[in-house]
């Protein structure tokens, strides 16, 4: 008898601890870049000049480390969004737009679920996805030191600061648009952008601190 009820208790708890399993959440893991069209670590002058008539572009990259959406696999993918707005975007939260770059090598169900999660999880991130397109992408990191690739259309070359506390807090005027719990500030060194979804084009070949990194999680 006491061996059929340690039975039943022993199948009631792999019930309970399988039925937790099943029902938590998907999350998506990895690394992230972010590129703005502004100096995001500055003095305050040069803050006030750039930020009425600047601002209103930005490059958010997901190397995702692991994780899945919708069952589906994304680790070992890069999702990059180029997103613009007709005013600044740390304040212009209604007229974005962008568009979505997904890596050539996803299969079509992952590109299905790296735009549901998209449009799922950072849809007012990214305003309007006008366009969602397949390209070649490449990301590497060397130490402090990142590359990426997106076709002809963008080249992305940033060195971050070593650590966190490498800067002044009061020097840091914006944000990042990812949830970053402790984002690193950095600079572009390369920063090209040329396509013709959304119109608009920049070639920034001098040292810009443009640049936030850090680790995310959707």
């Amino acid at each position: 008898m006491k061996t059929k009820i340690f039975s039943l208790t022993a199948i009631a708890f792999l019930l309970t601890v399988m039925s937790a399993l099943a029902t938590q959440p998907e999350t998506v893991q990895g690394e992230y870049l972010e590129a703005r069209s502004v100096s995001v670590y500055v003095g305050a002058c040069h803050y006030g000049a750039e930020y009425v008539e600047g601002g209103r572009e930005a490059t958010l990259v997901w190397n995702i480390h692991q994780g899945t959406w919708n069952g589906v696999s994304l680790e070992g993918l890069t999702v990059v969004a180029v997103v613009t707005a007709q005013n600044n975007l740390a304040i212009d939260t209604s007229t974005r737009r962008s568009v979505l770059y997904i890596n050539e090598k996803a299969t079509s169900e992952q590109r299905a679920a790296l735009t549901d999660l998209m449009a799922a999880k950072r849809s007012e991130t990214l305003g309007e996805i006008v366009s969602t397109e397949r390209a070649p992408i490449t990301f590497s990191k060397e130490g402090v030191e990142y590359d990426l690739r997106v076709g002809e259309a963008l080249t992305l070359s940033v060195s971050r600061y070593p650590c966190q506390n490498c800067t002044q807090p009061h020097q840091i005027w914006y944000k990042p648009l990812e949830q970053l719990d402790t984002p690193i500030v950095g600079k572009s060194t390369v920063y090209r952008y040329q396509d013709k979804i959304l119109s608009v084009t920049w070639n920034d070949g001098e040292d810009t601190n443009n640049i936030f990194v850090g680790s995310f999680a959707m």
